[in-house]
Formats: structure tokens, sequence, C-alpha cells
């Protein structure tokens, strides 16, 4: 008698046959170059390119949906969605087998969770091998015009490691903008000056003041509290300290109006700010541009870093002829005067381009459509690792003899446990300044432990019914 043999039994691997053409036909036909566009126009900018990773090429399948999701306009929140769109997934197919299927859904989703939450740490937390900007412009200097360090209540950087990170990702020059303080920035200006720090890029001393909307004052020399001043006395004291003042993210509640703002003599609005989305409603974006044109004001873009990610997809290009001929002093100086001068013709905001961007409100189809737009970006040599690893994962899955799920789940949980308790040996030095080390520290350590609790439960279960059917035997 002849035994029918069900598709999967002919075809495997057939899934991850039609996974890999999908992605060919995604990148061939439907390719979506990823560029540097300039904010205001949203056109390709001549003499900028994209460095993808050696790294990145050879791990793509690893690091490349990742980095996707870290430059997602909101990357947590969408990355949430995603494993919600598992979870459901999985519940359907589990309920095939009814009872038994439904009782394995609720065993393994704890594992999907804890997966889940080790992938976002590594996505927030590890340096990944990200894309970086390409500079062919002979006189453009890069600059960011804020970031903190673990100085700041939210941030979880050091001042050295957020250096490399800039440097990583193509600028020359960035501000310290931490949060209603700034003598520790000051400090690291000296300290870069000193010979401490690398001596690029340049470090430059700045703050984030929290008023009635957030500003961060850019090229300050001399210590001053800002805490329980107003707005327009901070404003002015910056200025006294031939200062830049710039509303950042003004977008994000729109807590005063504009020309509050320009009544108190502000130098400039942020018009894209990768902490909060580039996204916003294009209506606000066209009231803030024509307020800046109209009153010779700045309009930039901000990084706005506090650590999280090793993604860049904001920068400012300023004109400075012969930079690199510059001594520190100089070049500090050359930058500053660019923005007091408010001369939009030499400073230009650039964006990173990968994906077309879709209504906020339709966050709960983001998973398809941030597969849908990776797929188009990807290149030659991509597609190559997609077919290698793909070709791997098929040859590896016909003998695998453990459960992938299980193991990846304790490499996650214990990932989560030693960086909480990273980040609580961190909290212990910086008490007075940062609040988040300890949040997070804590966070991370509980679940870290509630998951392998529940893992050790399962292996001990798992442990006594193969003895139990062992004495049967």
């Amino acid at each position: 008698m002849k035994v029918k043999r069900g598709p999967y039994k002919l075809f495997p691997h057939a899934g991850l046959l039609i996974l890999f053409v999908v992605l060919v036909i995604l990148s061939v036909f439907f390719h979506q170059p990823i560029k540097i566009v300039d904010a205001l126009t949203s056109e390709a900018v001549p003499g900028f390119g994209i460095h993808i990773s050696a790294w990145r090429l050879l791990f793509e399948p690893f690091f490349g949906p990742l980095l996707y999701y870290l430059r997602a306009d909101q990357a947590v929140l969408e990355f949430a969605v995603l494993l919600l769109w598992i979870l459901v997934l999985f519940l359907l197919f589990s309920l095939k087998g009814k009872m038994k299927g439904i009782l394995g859904f609720l065993k393994t989703t704890p594992l999907i969770i804890v997966i889940w939450l080790g992938l976002l740490w590594l996505l927030i937390y590890i340096p990944l091998p990200a894309n970086t900007i390409l500079k062919q412009q002979e006189h453009s200097v890069l600059i960011n015009t804020h970031s903190h360090t673990e100085y700041s209540h939210d941030g979880i950087i050091s001042t050295g490691a957020l250096q490399r990170w800039h440097k990583k990702n193509g600028f020359d020059a960035f501000f310290i903008t931490d949060h209603n303080h700034h003598q520790k920035t000051l400090e690291a200006v000296r300290a870069q000056e000193q010979g401490l720090f690398q001596e690029e890029p340049l470090i430059m001393a700045g703050e984030e003041y929290s008023g009635s909307n957030h500003m961060t004052l850019l090229g300050l020399s001399h210590n001053f509290v800002t805490r329980g001043l107003s707005d327009q006395e901070v404003i002015d004291t910056t200025h006294a300290d031939k200062g830049v003042v710039l509303v950042a993210h003004w977008f994000d509640g729109e807590r005063k109006s504009i020309p509050y703002f320009l009544d108190m003599g502000v130098d400039g609005f942020e018009i894209a700010n990768q902490a909060y989305g580039l996204s916003y409603d294009r209506r606000v974006f066209k009231a803030i541009t024509e307020a800046c044109s109209s009153n010779d004001l700045i309009m930039n873009g901000a990084a706005d870093y506090h650590g999280y990610g090793s993604s860049c997809f904001v920068w400012n290009s300023l004109e400075i002829p012969n930079w690199h001929q510059m001594d520190p002093s100089l070049k500090r100086e050359s930058i500053m005067q660019v923005l007091r001068e408010r001369d939009m013709s030499r400073i230009q905001v650039l964006l990173y381009h990968d994906r077309v961007p879709f209504d906020r409100s339709r966050v709960l189809l983001s998973p398809l459509f941030n597969a849908v737009n990776y797929g188009r970006t990807l290149n030659l040599f991509q597609l190559l690792s997609w077919f290698f690893w793909l070709l791997l994962l098929a040859f590896l899955k016909s003998r695998a003899s453990l459960r992938s799920i299980e193991i990846l789940a304790m490499a996650s949980t214990i990932f989560l446990l030693v960086n909480g308790s990273v980040l609580m040996l961190k909290a212990r030095h910086l008490r007075e300044y940062n609040d988040i080390y300890t949040e997070y520290g804590r966070m991370l350590l509980l679940c870290g432990a509630g998951f392998l609790i529940y893992e050790l439960i399962l292996i001990f279960m798992a442990r006594k019914r193969n003895l139990s059917i062992t004495n049967q035997n």
C-alpha cells in the first residue's frame, strides 16, 4: 500500500524558499534605494551616500531586520506590535491542535516574550553594525546639536562612548546637551583640550533646558544654573554667553505657540528629531518651517541621542571651508558663527531615507509595511547573505534534536540578567544625575529572574516526565 505524503513532506523547506523568492522580487522589481535627502525638499542630496558594514552584509538576516526596526518612526511601539503579530499567528496555528495546542501555546508564550525582550534590549543597548553616512563634499561639516550622556537623568551612555557613536556615524562635531546643567559638559570640553578624549569628533558644550518647551542652549562657555529661571531669563543668559537657543521637538506637544518663542528671541527650531520620529504631522512641519523662513531663524535636525541604539538618521551639514586646517578653538568658533548668523544658505538638514512613511494611526499594520519596505532596500550582497543563511538553516533544521526556542529563551534570560547587573553597578556612581540606570536595571533583573524561574520549572517538569517514562519502560 502506497502512503500518501503531504506537501510539507515533499517540500520540507518550502517556507524558506518562498521567503527568499519574495525578498528577491521586492529587491529587484520594487527596489527602494537608500539615500540621504534634504529635510526641507525630500530630494536626494548630492555628495552624500551610504556605507554598509561588511559585518552587516555577512550577517544580514540577523542584523538587517533589527536595524530596520531601529530606524522606524515609532521603533519600540512598532517592535511591540511585531510581538503581538507573532503571538496571534502562533495562537491561530496552535488552535489546530485543540486543547493540546492551546496548552502548548500557553507554555511557549513566555519563552517567546523573553526572546522578544532580549532582542529589544539588544536593539537598544548593543552596538550593531548600522549603516552610516558617507560624505564626499569638501566643505561640509556634519554636526549634531542634541545629545545626552549618563549625566542626564535619562541617558545610558558615557561621554567617551557618546563620542565614539558620533564618530561612527560620520559627525565632525557634536553638542552635549544634558538636561538642566552643563558643568559636566564643560569639563568634557576641557578634558578633550587636554588630550583625555580623542581629537575628533569635536565636543561642544550645551544644555537642554526644560522650560515651557524644551530648548537646547548651544555654545556655552561659562557655567550658570538654569533651574528656577524663566524662559526669557534662560534665553537672555545664553545669548549673553554668546550661545544660541533652539526650540527642541516643539512638534511633540506644542505646549506654547510659535509666536511665543519668536517674541522671546529664540534662534531657531528643530524640524526633525529622531527620538520623536520624523513623520509627524506635515501641517505642523509647514508651520515651523514657514515661521523660521519668515523670521530668518535656524531650522535644524537633532539626533537627540541618549545611548539607545546604534543608528543615526539625522545630521546637520554646515558649510565651513578649510575645516581640517583649523585648530579646535577655531573649529568651535566657526560652528557657532554659522549658527549665530542664522545663515540657512550654509545649513542643510539631512535625513536617512530608506522607507515609504505610513500613517501613525495604522501602526497595527506596521509589521507588514516594515517587512515589505525592508525587502525593497536589499542589494545583491544582502540577498546572497540571506540565501546562505537560509540554506544553512534548512540544513540544520533537518538535523536539530533540541528545541531551539528553549535555548534562545535561556540565552535571552541570561542576557537580561547580565545587563541588569551592569546597569545597577553603574547606577551607584551616578545617583546625583541619573535615575534610569536604576529603573532599567531593576526592570531587567526582575524580568530575568521571573523568566529564569519559569524556565527552570519547565526543565524540572521535562526531566520528571522523562524519568517517569524511563521507569515505565
